[in-house]
């Protein structure tokens, strides 16, 4: 038994083909065959059955998945652990991130590409729901997300890490009459005329608001939050947000627009946690590891 065999084993369960596997391992499907019906010799037992739907996995096979990721993961550790001592980081990391991280993601790309310019980054901005699913396919490494209830049957196989918790505002215009409240409950939004951010967290909340309240007037939706945040400084609407995102925002501290703090207990919304997520079926490498360390200085740069 080798780690080449442990290493097909692993890539035919993840994709049920051997000629997918082929193609990833750069060699011929008779040889993936081949090193397969090896790997059940040595075993004992098939790992695997063909069928019109694809290569499947065994319940025996199923068993030593589970081993032999973890054997890959060991592996990786230690080759890791191995060019950590070298002076420079190399690796590729896919980022997906969601809107909320995008006022604070920059400085942290700055400054981690200035000292790890051997990292390949490729960034992706997407609602938390699809990074998600990113993740699960295998189509990101690693998100930066908001986590919600709804999430469970997509998180099953992943690891989510809480970094900080947010609240809700209500964005209005500095001349509205809200303006100068302290503190709004959603019963003082019911006549107010909205514009919304078009992501899964908002429709969510809106839809919980409109289950309880009835329906309330939006003039548009938008995943563009920068576009939200002048019209409601330019016009008469609101907007609610997480307070995070607006860390720093221009037309918060120039005061064009005034974020009031939202009491949403009735929905259960009055927090939210935000983080990031990656698989526990793939290695987490230095490189990533790292990024997150600069993420982590500038929160706490910004008091976060």
């Amino acid at each position: 038994m080798n780690i080449e065999q442990i290493e097909y084993f692993v890539n035919v369960a993840r994709t049920g083909s051997i000629s997918a596997t082929a193609e990833i391992s750069h060699i011929s499907q008779a040889g993936i065959s081949k090193a397969i019906m090896k790997l059940e010799k040595e075993v004992g037992f098939e790992l695997f059955r063909r069928t019109r739907y694809g290569t499947l996995l065994t319940e025996r096979g199923k068993e030593l998945l589970a081993k032999a990721e973890e054997i890959l993961l060991k592996l990786q550790e230690f080759k890791d652990k191995v060019s950590g001592q070298q002076e420079q980081i190399h690796g590729d990391i896919r980022l997906s991130v969601s809107p909320n991280f995008i006022a604070i993601l920059p400085k942290v790309i700055m400054s981690f590409k200035a000292n790890n310019p051997y990292v390949k980054l490729e960034i992706s901005e997407k609602d938390s729901v699809e990074i998600l699913e990113d993740i699960r396919h295998d189509r990101s490494d690693m998100g930066l997300i908001y986590f919600h209830p709804e999430h469970t049957e997509q998180t099953k196989d992943l690891w989510l890490t809480t970094m900080v918790e947010s609240r809700l505002v209500v964005c209005v215009n500095r001349s509205s009459l809200l303006a100068a409240r302290s503190r709004l409950g959603i019963p003082d939004l019911l006549d107010q005329t909205f514009v919304s951010v078009n992501g899964s967290f908002s429709r969510f909340f809106m839809k919980k608001m409109t289950l309880k309240y009835g329906p309330v007037q939006v003039v548009f939706t938008s995943t563009n939050q920068e576009v939200l945040k002048r019209t409601i400084a330019e016009g008469d609407v609101i907007g609610i947000f997480m307070e995070f995102n607006l860390r720093n925002d221009p037309l918060i501290l120039s005061g064009d627009i005034v974020a009031i703090p939202l009491e949403a207990k009735e929905l259960d919304q009055d927090i939210i946690p935000l983080g990031y997520a990656h698989s526990k079926r793939k290695h987490f490498s230095i490189a990533h590891q790292e990024l997150l360390k600069y993420l982590k200085w500038e929160m706490e740069r910004l008091g976060l």
